[in-house]
């Protein structure tokens, strides 16, 4: 962990008394190293070294997964988080071609280190065909008649409640922002799973948002549509890292981190974008 000197601006280890550089005394020296988790779940990973234990503590080959926890990794297909000599914290992804494309940059090591969670998240979620809807896994492991047929009349049972579910919501108006676009001061809001999201005009796409208490609280003011439309002049959200189907949740659960890692193939990512 780091700290910034309030006197001459340089970045020291937070365990040191005193700034290096100038001398000046550190007003919250760290006097105990916290003891990293190995074991268990009490939320996200907030640091680097939070997220490395987690990803050992799931069995996650992470070099064949070409995700590099803590390291300025330079060759190609490659996604990671480090921190840099200036005390930033850096989240990238090194695409097939060898160029670099750049997440995150600045000195907020929890976001960072949620922007690759969540990444990771993705990743194992497309081999796990989460967002294919197929009887098969990335893996080709077919499921038996019996349990499609199990599975089939589940669906249909969640989407009778759904649709129950939405007629009342309508008759008895909306307790909260509805799934969708939002436009508000010039900008555009996504809104889903108790959960908001903000296209940055500067690296176009989507990225976590804390919106406006104006927003929060007036929303039905400022909703447009469930529906993507290009003349909004923002990518499509359900094509982003973040989007979640509306008939699950998308809450922190262990089994999303279930997965075959033993035939874990890099070949599957699009390593020709930019994450």
């Amino acid at each position: 962990m780091s700290v910034q000197c309030e006197y001459c601006g340089g970045i020291y280890d937070a365990a040191e008394k005193n700034c290096p550089s100038c001398g000046a005394r550190n007003p919250n020296p760290v006097t105990e190293t916290p003891k990293p988790q190995t074991s268990g779940r009490t939320g996200k990973p907030t640091t680097i070294q939070e997220l490395k234990d987690f990803c050992q503590s799931k069995g996650m080959p992470l070099e064949k997964m070409r995700f590099f926890i803590g390291e300025d990794y330079k060759a190609p297909r490659a996604f990671g988080i480090f921190q840099d000599e200036s005390g930033q914290f850096v989240v990238y992804k090194n695409k097939a071609d060898g160029s670099r494309a750049i997440r995150y940059q600045g000195p907020d090591e929890a976001y960072a280190v949620n922007e690759l969670y969540q990444k990771l998240r993705s990743e194992i979620a497309l081999r796990n065909g989460n967002s294919s809807g197929s009887s098969r896994s990335v893996y080709g492991k077919r499921q038996s008649g019996k349990a499609r047929t199990f599975k089939g009349s589940l669906l249909i049972i969640c989407l009778a409640i759904f649709v129950i579910m939405t007629v009342f919501n309508l008759i008895r108006g909306s307790s909260g922002p509805r799934r969708g676009y939002y436009q508000y001061n010039n900008d555009w809001y996504y809104y889903q799973n108790n959960a908001w999201y903000l296209f940055n005009t500067v690296t176009n796409d989507w990225g976590y948002a804390t919106p406006s208490s104006d927003l929060q609280e007036h929303y039905n003011d400022y909703w447009d549509s469930s529906s993507y439309n290009s003349d909004y002049g923002v990518s499509d959200f359900s094509q982003s890292d973040y989007y979640a189907p509306s008939s699950s949740s998308y809450d922190d659960d262990d089994d999303d981190f279930n997965s075959d890692f033993d035939r874990w193939d890099s070949g599957d990512t699009n390593w020709g974008n930019d994450w």
